[in-house]
């Protein structure tokens, strides 16, 4: 998976966001080919190391933190994204504030559908 923007072309993207539990991540699917055109990880598990777990308030202002840092790197493909895909169950529900608040503004934003994506079903198609 290739954390760089690749030469994407002409078609659209779905824009993906994912913040269930610790890890905030966003990624771009070109919806014709299926390619992954770009993914992003932001890993918390230093910051929980310390506590023997995941804090979900912590997680919560950490994601706020690391979901607009991630868009950023992707924010001239925005034009060329036709949806936006993000995780809203099941999960810590402070977590999964941040991603759906962002994917809710993205996708009024930019005028395109949302897709609510369960995560433990994500588990199962990734396969």
């Amino acid at each position: 998976m290739s954390e760089n923007l690749q030469n994407s072309g002409a078609g659209g993207l779905i824009l993906g966001i994912e913040s269930s539990c610790d890890d905030s991540s966003v990624a771009l699917l070109d919806i014709e080919t299926l390619e992954l055109k770009f993914y992003k990880k932001i890993s918390q598990d230093a910051e929980h190391c310390a506590f023997g777990g995941v804090v979900p308030e912590l997680a919560a202002r950490l994601h706020t933190a690391a979901l607009p840092k991630i868009l950023e790197q992707i924010k001239p493909e925005l034009p060329r994204v036709k949806a936006v895909a993000v995780t809203n169950e099941p999960g810590l529900s402070v977590s999964l504030v941040g991603g759906v608040a962002m994917a809710k503004a993205l996708a009024s934003s930019l005028r395109v559908p949302l897709i609510a994506v369960n995560h433990l079903a994500g588990h199962v198609y990734s396969l």
